[in-house]
């Protein structure tokens, strides 16, 4: 069986696809997709994005990873299949320019928390019919006023441990009925950060 996942992605973001990575055959991804010596699955770089796996959490009846897995038993501990992630983050500074001069003195300087950009598809990969309980529990994960636990090896490494979603896109992919793309922004924040904003308001 083919499964075009790299179709899917260009029409959704408008990437070229890349080769097959090794790692993905590997971890058995390739047999849902391995045709005789051939693979359907294509996997996309960006200048901005990487793939990782991600797992959202909250408790043990709230989670949703984000992953690939083989259409079996496996599969279906996975919500969707690894994002792409896009980082970014900034500089809080106070300036003062020194009269007829080129020079700037900083006089206070902060870090802005990361901020996350989710892109990814949610596909029915076993009944291929178009994906409504994905749909909604994306809606669910969205309508969550509080915190989400982050497991990722990338995010892990920036110190990036939870974030909260600011807004979320959700558009549908021409041609492919079992499948819809999404864009997520979201920021990192400490646990006690998100306690002292709720106890303000």
């Amino acid at each position: 069986m083919i499964f075009d996942l790299a179709s899917r992605f260009k029409t959704a973001f408008g990437f070229v696809a890349a080769n097959v990575t090794s790692r993905l055959i590997e971890q058995q991804f390739g047999d849902v997709v391995k045709e005789g010596d051939c693979y359907g699955l294509d996997v996309f770089s960006h200048d901005e994005s990487t793939f990782d796996e991600v797992l959202l959490y909250q408790n043990d009846s709230q989670k949703y990873l984000f992953a690939y897995r083989t259409l079996s038993a496996q599969y279906s501990e996975v919500f969707a299949t690894p994002p792409m992630l896009s980082l970014r983050r900034a500089k809080r500074l106070v300036v003062s320019v020194i009269d007829n001069s080129d020079v700037e003195v900083v006089e206070r300087y902060s870090t802005e928390p990361w901020e996350i950009t989710f892109r990814g598809l949610l596909i029915d990969m076993l009944e291929h019919n178009f994906p409504l309980d994905k749909l909604e529990t994306m809606n669910n994960i969205f309508e969550v006023n509080s915190i989400w636990n982050v497991s990722s090896e990338i995010l892990n490494k920036i110190g990036v441990e939870a974030i909260y979603i600011k807004d979320i896109d959700i558009d549908f992919v021409e041609g492919f009925e079992d499948t819809i793309a999404y864009s997520m922004t979201t920021r990192a924040i400490k646990p006690l950060e998100y306690q002292l904003l709720n106890n303000e308001q």
